[in-house]
């Protein structure tokens, strides 16, 4: 299915894209998310084969009146198709491109302990020289990793924990 969300996504994009409403598209699809992780029935009932198409298209257009046609059409084509499951996965992939159109780069950033306000803007201004691209960072706190940090982004992952730097001297010891 990642393959028909990356489709439809890409799609919508270009229409959103072609009518310079990348933005409003994008805030509309994020806060759906949210209403359709809220409530998976919804979810449920839209894709159900024992409600007819139109009965589907007029749940929609009730519910989801203050959205935008161009959203509200893509909701309903994805009822029609049966495919409303994916919504979450084509909203992913629309932040995709709108973020590479708009250069910004989604870093995570995993710390043993939350990082403070002042670290975390030393963070982001460094990886944003080195990367040339503005970064919305995320912040995890994963207690296990020990201390340092692990930057994840979504083609590469750099590990400078403390977990992996003593898993690296165990593995060089069990070599010997």
């Amino acid at each position: 299915m990642k393959s028909a969300a990356i489709t439809y996504a890409h799609s919508l994009f270009s229409l959103a894209k072609e009518e310079n409403k990348e933005q409003e598209i994008f805030e509309e699809l994020t806060e759906l998310v949210g209403i359709f992780t809220e409530n998976p029935e919804y979810t449920v009932l839209l894709d159900s084969p024992t409600v007819n198409v139109s009965e589907r298209c007029n749940l929609v257009d009730e519910a989801f009146s203050a959205c935008g046609e161009y959203v509200k059409n893509f909701l309903k084509i994805l009822c029609e198709k049966k495919y409303i499951h994916i919504f979450p996965e084509c909203v992913k992939e629309y932040e995709k491109q709108y973020n590479k159109k708009l250069g910004i780069e989604k870093v995570t950033a995993i710390t043993a302990v939350p990082l403070s306000d002042e670290l975390r803007e030393k963070l982001i201004k460094k990886l944003e020289k080195d990367t040339g691209k503005t970064i919305a960072l995320e912040q995890r706190v994963d207690k296990s990793i020990l201390g340092g940090i692990i930057l994840r982004t979504e083609n590469s992952q750099t590990d400078a924990s403390v977990r992996a730097r003593l898993e690296g001297i165990r593995t060089e010891l069990s070599s010997q």
